[in-house]
């Protein structure tokens, strides 16, 4: 997977990316789904922080108290790690094969995706239209993974290799599709007309899952509400100077 056309990051608030039209810094579709709360995270990060000091209880004996808290902690950020860079694999081969290109060579985790990734794509049988796109509204852009015609029909598609499907991509596929300009291949044109919206898991175990966005209107009203709870939070501090 390329690094997103125009995008940056910006000290303490996410990936931005530049407007190819206006020249201004907005802020990325999942950066500002990012606001919302994700209250699942904290368990799984004390469940993946238990699992690392059961594995590793007899080695941490010999650990220093500050050093065994470093190296407990930092667990389920490793982990995190370790699928964001299986993810960006099952991507790029996605995107090789969407476009007609040689099969990257995949290694470790990320071969457990391809007879999923396979299947999908034998059983929709997408044309590309285009890949890894940027896409920009006025305030706020981001990246879609494939603009694709099905059935004569053209889908916006999100591809996920994440354990499920999570109501908010919905929002993020939603608020992309709502962008009026791309940008494919360093070229900035209009958007092309969508008809679909769809997210794609791809399963480690061989099997796949699609699922149509089928309240585009109220998802991209639910993003809106977030964007302007985003420029809220990192907008002049909401609590002014101290008062003596």
């Amino acid at each position: 997977m390329t690094t997103p056309a125009l995008a940056e990051n910006v000290r303490g608030r996410g990936r931005h990316y530049r407007h190819p039209v206006t020249d201004v810094l907005v802020p990325s579709v999942t950066n500002v789904i990012g606001i919302l709360d994700k209250p699942a995270l904290p368990r799984w990060a004390a469940r993946e922080t238990a699992k690392a000091a059961w594995s590793m209880r007899t080695s941490l004996e010999d650990l220093g108290q500050e050093e065994a808290i470093d190296v407990l902690k930092g667990a389920p950020w490793r982990r995190s790690g370790r699928a964001a860079d299986r993810g960006t694999s099952i991507h790029a081969w996605l995107e090789a094969v969407l476009n007609g290109q040689p099969e990257p060579t995949l290694e470790g985790e990320a071969l457990e995706f391809v007879d999923a990734a396979r299947a999908w794509l034998e059983r929709w049988q997408p044309v590309p239209i285009a890949t890894e796109i940027s896409m920009f509204a006025a305030t706020y852009a981001g990246t879609a993974d494939a603009l694709v015609s099905i059935d004569g029909e053209v889908w916006l598609i999100d591809f996920k290799t994440s354990s499920g499907l999570y109501p908010e991509v919905a929002l993020q596929l939603s608020a992309l599709a709502d962008c009026p300009l791309i940008v494919v291949d360093g070229e900035t044109r209009e958007a092309d007309s969508i008809d679909r919206l769809g997210a794609v898991r791809i399963g480690r175990d061989g099997e796949w899952e699609m699922r149509e966005v089928t309240y585009p209107a109220q998802s991209l009203d639910g993003f809106y509400a977030a964007l302007n709870l985003w420029a809220w939070k990192h907008g002049d501090t909401p609590l002014g100077r101290k008062i003596k």
